[in-house]
């Protein structure tokens, strides 16, 4: 929710001198311009570079299994057909229920495995018995486990059975290839942000595979030194963000605010800070590709356990420990929601950034909060008042002269960050 009063008089005052800066056409035209996939269960790019570039984003070993099975868009395009029946019948099974009991069957969702124990075990149990056959101590977890046991076992059983159909339907559909492209299909099951990158784009897959064809070794290579000059060029612009973050005290507690108010803004449903999220862990356990993400979040997120961690915050274990950019959706939430109004230090920091690395890195990485920056930032300058809402600021009170003058003047897999996944984006690995 925006929250205004949030910083007292200063975001007060930070919001009229943002309105004097900005003309309404403007900010309608930039809130106008969100971006759509942002909003949907779809991952749609619209070049071949676009393509190569995700691609890139990802560790060899998931690149070589995308490489595999984009030699197969009808067996790619039955598995969509497959989810897009199985979301259908899974939304309608659980629509009935209030948007919280809802999420409790989105959540298991994320644990297959628990949730066939679920509907396969006989009725009586206990809860300290069902708590027991739980993977970890996350109570969002505990909860949505007992009460669709103990209330809504039938309901929980019909999930069950989509599952299991939607995973016979995924067997059926590969099993007259090859092995190694068997496991690569099996990999990338793993990832459902890359099955509905490879899904929703069955066009551009088809070309990525055509190429593969041609000049395996050549693509192959091609992919392997973009994504090495990404991960330098990544490197780069995440010291440099880091570096300002860490001079900014404001700045890193309204990035903490701002997590939690994107978070609430689009109810997602986040482990309690009970679950460790070091390494690679809080990418375990995504939502389900057969079921996708809850349908209610403004931006994607398919794994809920990174969700700290792409805002380079360790949530709940003792404060910052930055390794990664935002997302795309936050950026998008950020700017075109106008919540930039309530951050006034974070909203400067990346007005720093901005200015200091984006604009004069030609070539950027991250599709994220870079992308999102870039996007607001450049529209804005374009727009014709750039410097003349510059000195309109200065005129307006001096005593923000730093603010305005430093945000403005002058101008995923792997580590990439991006947040809500492994790529440069999101929310979506780039929603």
């Amino acid at each position: 929710m925006k929250t205004n009063m949030i910083f007292g008089g200063i975001a007060t005052r930070r919001i009229a001198q943002l309105r004097w800066i900005l003309p309404t056409s403007l900010l309608m035209a930039i809130i106008l311009s969100i971006n759509i996939n942002a909003f949907s269960q779809t991952n749609q790019l619209e070049t071949d570079k676009g393509m190569q570039n995700s691609v890139a984003s990802y560790d060899s070993d998931v690149r070589q299994a995308i490489l595999l099975a984009s030699q197969y868009p009808q067996t790619l395009s039955q598995l969509q057909q497959e989810k897009n029946q199985t979301q259908a019948s899974f939304q309608g099974l659980i629509s009935d229920f209030s948007q919280k009991k809802q999420g409790w069957f989105y959540e298991l969702t994320r644990f297959p495995e628990l949730a066939h124990t679920l509907a396969t075990l006989p009725s009586g149990q206990s809860r300290d018995d069902i708590k027991k056959l739980l993977p970890n101590n996350d109570e969002n977890l505990e909860t949505a486990a007992w009460r669709l046991y103990r209330h809504h076992k039938e309901d929980l059983i019909e999930a069950d059975k989509l599952n299991l159909q939607a995973q016979e339907s995924f067997n059926k559909a590969i099993q007259n290839l090859d092995n190694p492209t068997q496991d690569a299909f099996k990999k990338l099951s793993q990832y459902p942000d890359v099955l509905a990158l490879l899904t929703d784009n069955l066009d551009l897959t088809t070309k990525l595979g055509q190429q593969y064809l041609a000049d395996k070794e050549g693509l192959t290579s091609q992919l392997a030194s973009l994504h090495d000059s990404l991960m330098i060029q990544n490197q780069a612009q995440m010291a440099a963000y880091k570096k300002e973050l860490e001079n900014n005290p404001q700045a890193k507690q309204e990035l903490n605010q701002a997590a939690k108010d994107f978070a609430r803004s689009n109810g997602y449903i986040l482990p309690n800070g009970q679950v460790v999220y070091n390494g690679n862990y809080g990418y375990a356990n995504p939502y389900s590709y057969w079921f996708g993400y809850p349908y209610w979040y403004g931006s994607a997120l398919w794994y809920p356990g990174a969700y700290w961690g792409s805002f380079g915050l360790s949530y709940g274990f003792g404060g910052f420990g930055f390794s990664a950019f935002p997302a795309y959706g936050f950026s998008n939430w950020f700017y075109n929601g106008g919540y930039y109004m309530n951050y006034p230090y974070l909203y400067n920091h990346f007005g720093n950034y901005y200015r200091n690395v984006i604009v004069r890195q030609p070539r950027y990485v991250n599709n994220g909060m870079v992308a999102g920056s870039r996007n607001y930032y450049d529209a804005y300058r374009s727009n014709g008042n750039y410097n003349r809402g510059n000195q309109n600021y200065r005129q307006s009170n001096n005593s923000y002269n730093s603010f305005q003058n430093r945000s403005y003047s002058g101008g995923n897999r792997s580590s990439f960050g991006g947040g809500g996944g492994r790529s440069f984006s999101g929310g979506g690995r780039r929603r």
